[in-house]
This record gives C-alpha cells, structure tokens and sequence, in this order.
C-alpha cells in the first residue's frame, strides 16, 4: 500500500477494500465488541443496523482508531492499520462521520472545512484544497450559500451537510457513517440520501442506520449487530424499493 500521505492523481483515491477480522474493542475492562468480522469490497456500501447498546457506534470508532482494539486486525488496501493514530487513518484514506455531527459552532462553515487541511500538512488552502472544495460544495450547495456562517447558526440538516463534507475534504477511499438520517426531517434525509447515492462507487461505505429506509435506498449488503456480535448479514433487504423519488426530495433543511 502506499504511504499515509500518498494520493492518486490530482488527490484523488479509489474506493478502498476494507477488511475486519474476530475484532474485539471496547471502553476499560468492558468488552463491546466480540470477534466482529466482515469484508468491505471497493465500491460497496455496507449497512449496519442493530438496536441500542449492540456496538454500532464502538465499531465504527474501533475502525477510525478512536478506540483501541483488544484483539483482531483492520486492514485497508491489504494494510493493517492496527497501531495507528485517527490522523494517520485519514491520511490512509478512512474518514468517519460521527454521530451527532460534532461540527465546530464557533467557527464558520469555510473553516470547518479548511480544518482538514491538517490532514495533508497545509498550512494555508491550496489548488487542491480549492478543488475538493467545489466538489462538496456541488454535493450540497446549500454549504455554498453559508459559508461565511458559523456552523452554529446552520440547521440541524445543514449541520449534518457540513460534517459529510468534511469528511470527504480528505479524499477518503471508505467513508464510514454513524447515524447520518439522525434528527433530521424526512425531506432533509432524502437530500443526504441523494447526495451519498451520488458518491456510490467512486467510494466505499459503512454505514450504521437505524432508519431502514435510508439502508434500503444506499445499501448493497447489511449486517446486524446484537450484544456486539454479528448476528445476520446478506444482500440490502429493500429490493427494488427507493423511499425516495429520483428527482429528488423537496427542498428545505
């Protein structure tokens, strides 16, 4: 695999290959997770579902390396990540859009964004910054429109907008996605959806949902966690069903 800091041409990447095995992690002397195991071919979404407490949340923090594994192995591209830093995951090529958004109130939409400039050792944006910022910007215009807010006066969908966006800002090959429908109205959640089916195939996936409308419309196979344990997996569950219309959702955040 190439080194943390290597991109493809003009900073682009390819969606990345991403496998887990028999992983265990969790906070303290409590185990959260127990031996998960699951392989994620490049292009692919994964959708993960389960009910509160099962270790949705603990596995995605576990990959982004926000929490320590107690055993297994991680490897993206064929290299284990085990050992490395969340900077040094996203220089890899792994981004994760938490739970709750966590976007920073006090500073503006713009520097929100430029904050992953840290990622690739800027100080200043550049050519490339100002490029992979007219790609999320034509991802979400209404991001475009704000830019000299702070994220703080933003809606809870627009909130939502800005943490998918910068997340991407680091040229990701998988991204993973911890409740994105969270709080949001349902017009507001068919925009988020639109915008990740948008970005199907030129990357990989994860995402933890509880909103099985949004798994049916993104995901191409899905597991579920119980008590930190996989306990079903197979092919999306929705069919041919898309909650959402092709033209899109009606406009509002």
């Amino acid at each position: 695999m190439p080194s943390a800091t290597n991109e493809t041409t003009r900073g682009r990447r390819t969606a990345g290959a991403l496998n887990v095995s028999g992983l265990s992690s969790g906070y303290g002397r409590v185990t959260v997770l127990h031996g998960v195991g699951f392989a994620l071919a490049p292009g692919t979404v994964l959708g993960i579902s389960g009910p509160n407490g099962a270790g949705k949340s603990t596995l995605l923090k576990t990959l982004a390396g926000l929490l320590t594994a107690s055993a297994g192995d991680v490897t993206l591209n064929g290299a284990s990540l085990l050992g490395h830093r969340p900077h040094r995951r996203v220089a890899a090529g792994l981004a994760l859009v938490p739970e709750g958004r966590q976007v920073i109130g006090s500073l503006s939409v713009e520097s929100n964004l430029a904050m992953t400039l840290m990622a690739r050792r800027r100080l200043r944006p550049d050519a490339e910054h100002r490029r992979r910022l007219e790609e999320v910007l034509g991802l979400f215009p209404r991001l475009r429109e704000r830019l000299g807010l702070s994220a703080a006066m933003l809606s809870g969908g627009e909130q939502q907008m800005l943490a998918i966006a910068r997340a991407l800002m680091t040229a990701p090959g998988v991204l993973l996605l911890d409740e994105p429908s969270q709080g949001l109205a349902e017009n507001v959640v068919g925009q988020v959806v639109e915008a990740l089916r948008g970005l199907k195939g030129g990357l990989s996936m994860v995402i933890v949902e509880q909103n099985m409308d949004v798994l049916d419309a993104l995901a191409d196979e899905r597991l579920s966690l119980r008590l930190g344990r996989i306990h079903d997996g197979g092919p999306r569950q929705g069919g041919d069903r898309d909650p959402w219309p092709a033209d899109g959702p009606a406009e509002g955040a």
